[in-house]
């Protein structure tokens, strides 16, 4: 199913002029974690695409975890096509590999669009699952600037919310996120300022509940724009960790980033990723 929709979306790409790459990010990032008397680092690597011909639309996203604990890599792939009465179909695929033990779920969803709102089903199944994989998602784009939206998984016996916010202006931007599950809540808040002459400060904060434990990270940094998109970003920042030890974090990463989403539907793979990075004060993985 995934080279099923990355040959499609490759095969429009040649042979049509009027092909648009609407979106596109790449960032390489080193976390150094150092608390418990002992110091441990994370490589993090992502890429991501969208991809427009007419009515259709392609989308993926892979990504790459290197820490001294072991290795997660995921991939999500993704193809829509926009009907004339604003109604979207497509499919979706999600893989994960931890330390050679893989998992991957191949969705198939609708979604329906009305004015600045969007509602959509999807149902998923996998051979790694028991049962089948359902989620409600919706948006709603309260500005040219500004987003809001949620999506509701229920995933093997599990429900998992996942709502968000973004808002961008040229001097601004803030995200926020929420994700609720079985042992997990999360509320992760994200900014930046511009400050002109290319520099921008950083900044997160999020609030997580493990299993009872209680957790907080806090993070404030700078990143210096050297090319249109691009930029090189440090930032420091501690996690508070309910009854033990303060984890101190030191971050250096370059990121690229073009256009905007235009689809409002999002793949298992990478709620699921966000949620872990949020957990941890990390506005990208």
């Amino acid at each position: 199913m995934k080279n099923l929709l990355i040959t499609t979306a490759l095969c429009f790409a040649a042979t049509s002029a009027s092909a648009e790459l609407t979106y596109g990010s790449a960032f390489a990032k080193v976390h150094n974690f150092d608390g418990n008397g002992g110091s441990n680092d994370l490589v993090t690597y992502n890429g991501a695409i969208e991809y427009r011909y007419d009515n259709l639309v392609f989308s993926g996203e892979v990504g790459k975890i290197d820490s001294d604990g072991g290795d997660f890599d995921f991939a999500d792939f993704g193809l829509g096509y926009t009907l004339y009465n604003g109604v979207t179909i497509g499919l979706d695929y999600s893989g994960f590999d931890l330390e050679g033990e893989d998992a991957d779920i191949v969705s198939a969803y609708a979604m329906y669009s009305f004015g600045a709102y969007t509602l959509g089903l999807s149902a998923g199944d996998s051979s790694d699952l028991e049962d089948t994989a359902y989620s409600i998602f919706g948006a709603w784009d309260v500005s040219s600037d500004g987003t809001v939206g949620a999506d509701i998984i229920r995933l093997d016996g599990e429900t998992l919310i996942a709502a968000y916010a973004t808002y961008d202006l040229d001097r601004y931007s803030l995200d926020a996120d929420v994700f609720s599950s079985d042992g997990l809540d999360v509320f992760a808040l994200s900014g930046g300022y511009d400050l002109g002459n290319n520099f921008a400060v950083i900044g997160s904060l999020s609030i997580a509940d493990l299993d009872g434990d209680d957790l907080k990270a806090l993070s404030v940094g700078a990143q210096y724009e050297f090319a249109p998109g691009a930029n090189v970003e440090l930032a420091v920042g501690r996690i508070d960790v309910d009854g033990g030890d303060n984890v101190d974090r030191l971050s250096l990463g370059v990121n690229y980033e073009f256009g905007k989403r235009a689809s409002k539907r999002r793949a298992l793979g990478g709620i699921l990723v966000d949620a872990t990075a949020s957990s941890l004060g990390l506005t990208d993985f």
